[in-house]
């Protein structure tokens, strides 16, 4: 695709203006497709940056969450030593993990939980200076 030699007419062929029309569409065509590859080299690039962070991201809730399972049991066996009944050491533990939770998940529902719009940077700066200049060309 890229990589294909434009048609080349001989410096001593009159070209008319089907010839002329027949480049320009030529040309056309090949920017079209290399700012097509562009946008398509520039998403794949963006999914595979974003997989890889999703993926420290799990690893991370895990660890993090195994942390923190023992921490409760700890602190539900500890609170539970000083009240003389384990029971009410889980409970106690279990209600202040469940209120936390409602806290957490009421400020990220305040602040909003759309997504963020991902852009196509360089292809957009692309797009742009390709616009600048065919209006610089006219």
């Amino acid at each position: 695709m890229l990589l294909r030699e434009p048609r080349v007419e001989p410096p001593d062929a009159a070209r008319g203006i089907f010839g002329l029309i027949e480049e320009l569409l030529g040309k056309t065509t090949r920017l079209l497709d290399q700012k097509l590859t562009l946008l398509r080299l520039e998403v794949e690039e963006s999914v595979g940056t974003l997989l890889r962070h999703l993926a420290v991201l799990i690893a991370g809730a895990v660890v993090a969450g195994l942390g923190l399972v023992l921490a409760s049991c700890a602190l539900a066996l500890w609170i539970g030593d000083l009240l003389g009944s384990a029971p009410a050491g889980f409970a106690i533990v279990g209600g202040a993990l469940l209120l936390v939770g409602v806290v957490v998940i009421a400020v990220r529902l305040k602040r909003g939980v759309g997504p963020r719009r991902l852009v196509p940077e360089r292809t957009v700066k692309e797009l742009e200076k390709d616009t600048r200049w065919i209006k610089s060309a006219l």
